[in-house]
């Protein structure tokens, strides 16, 4: 008697066909993925490189040209230059990032920083700015300006940004001085348009003269009344040499006459002359 055994060998060799395929299939599929994975794996450090913020160190020996002795540089001016803060910001639709410098005056019998009261530092700045490939330099500026005393600069954690148009900002950066008992406060204004870092100015917001009055009668029967005052910075819409106007809303009290020697304060309004901002009522 014979068997019929077409119809069924053939569907076998169908069913073996799809398993051997989908065997192949699966071992293609992992040896792909695998060199997929092996292949983020290789690329992944230069793409975290590139992308990372810009480092410290050597953004600071590109700026001062030079390498690192400990934590400071020597230029070739015979400063000594160190780290003074960094800070992360937009402008225009474009991230930047600013590493800030800083260069103390040596003196030449003692090899360390000039610390006299009228003594700042000045402040030297790395620029970046974040396109597709990551983080690229801009601009090394060593000479933006100067801040500070005592041969050191404030210590600043994070700049109050004040923005003074679509294209241009402002980094305002707290700073006071006193003398003979009278003490001003304000903030120094370092600009930047996109590219560049401009001293600004001071813009003095508060004062008092805390350490020289006394609201008891002297031996001599003199009053000096105290008085103490603080304000806030805002933009105003007029502008001049491409900067528009500021405007300090203070509060408290001021230095007045014989008189009244004490009154309200009044707000003060800064105008930029085409090198810094000055208040216009001591013009």
């Amino acid at each position: 008697m014979q068997t019929d055994n077409g119809p069924k060998s053939r569907k076998t060799l169908f069913i073996g066909s799809i398993a051997t395929l989908a065997v192949i299939g699966l071992a293609a599929y992992f040896s792909l993925d695998r060199t997929v994975f092996d292949l983020a794996q290789e690329t992944a450090p230069e793409t975290v490189s590139r992308f990372s913020k810009p480092d410290t160190s050597a953004a600071l020996q590109e700026l001062y040209d030079n390498e690192f002795s400990g934590e400071s540089i020597k230029t070739e001016s015979g400063e000594l230059a160190g780290f003074w803060f960094e800070q992360s910001f937009a402008i225009g639709g474009h991230d930047y990032h600013v590493i800030f410098g800083k260069t103390q005056k040596i003196d030449p019998e003692t090899g360390t920083p000039l610390d006299s009261h009228v003594q700042g530092v000045k402040v030297g700045a790395a620029t970046y700015r974040l396109d597709s490939d990551g983080w690229r330099a801009i601009g090394m500026q060593t000479g933006i300006g100067e801040i500070g005393s005592w041969g050191e600069a404030p210590d600043i954690k994070q700049a109050e940004i004040l923005t003074l148009s679509p294209k241009r900002i402002a980094f305002m950066l707290d700073f006071g001085y006193g003398m003979g008992g009278y003490f001003d406060e304000g903030k120094v204004l370092f600009g930047f348009d996109g590219m560049t870092w401009t001293d600004l100015g001071f813009v003095q917001t508060g004062g008092n003269n805390a350490g020289a009055c006394d609201d008891k009668p002297l031996p001599s029967g003199i009053t000096i009344p105290c008085w103490s005052y603080t304000g806030t910075i805002s933009v105003l819409s007029d502008i001049h040499h491409g900067y528009p106007d500021l405007l300090v809303a203070r509060t408290g009290t001021q230095s007045g006459d014989e008189q009244h020697p004490v009154k309200p304060v009044e707000d003060a309004v800064y105008r930029f002359d085409g090198d810094k901002y000055a208040d216009t009522g001591s013009d």
